[in-house]
């Protein structure tokens, strides 16, 4: 058996990696990965709905086989919600990437 105070005396960074720089300044990086926080409030709402759909359908129907076709019903809904609104995300931050690069090039093109 091992001594109680083993575990009390290692060190923090035993566990935990340093956070290097990122070679990018303006790349951050978030400290914890939870999908849905990052999807913003439309994430928060998928995932609340998502959670919460079991306890509804399980007071609102009584046949076992209609409910557990909802539940499963629910969970591809939620599935391809969150999906819908990744896919949504991702085209908006790429066109706003298209943009900035199409102003850079513009700039260059009158800087020279």
């Amino acid at each position: 058996m091992r001594n109680g105070t083993e575990f009390a005396e290692r060190s923090w960074t035993q566990y935990h990696q340093p956070r290097t720089p990122c070679r990018d300044a303006h790349t951050t990086r978030q400290p914890f990965h939870h999908a849905r926080t990052s999807l913003g409030a439309a994430g928060h709402w998928i995932h609340l709905l998502s959670v919460a759909a079991p306890l509804v359908i399980a007071e609102a129907i009584k046949d076992p086989d209609m409910k557990w076709r909802a539940m499963r019903l629910v969970s591809v809904g939620a599935a391809i919600a969150s999906e819908a609104v990744w896919t949504l995300r991702l085209s908006k931050d790429r066109q706003k990437d298209e943009e900035s690069h199409a102003a850079l090039e513009a700039c260059n093109d009158r800087c020279r």
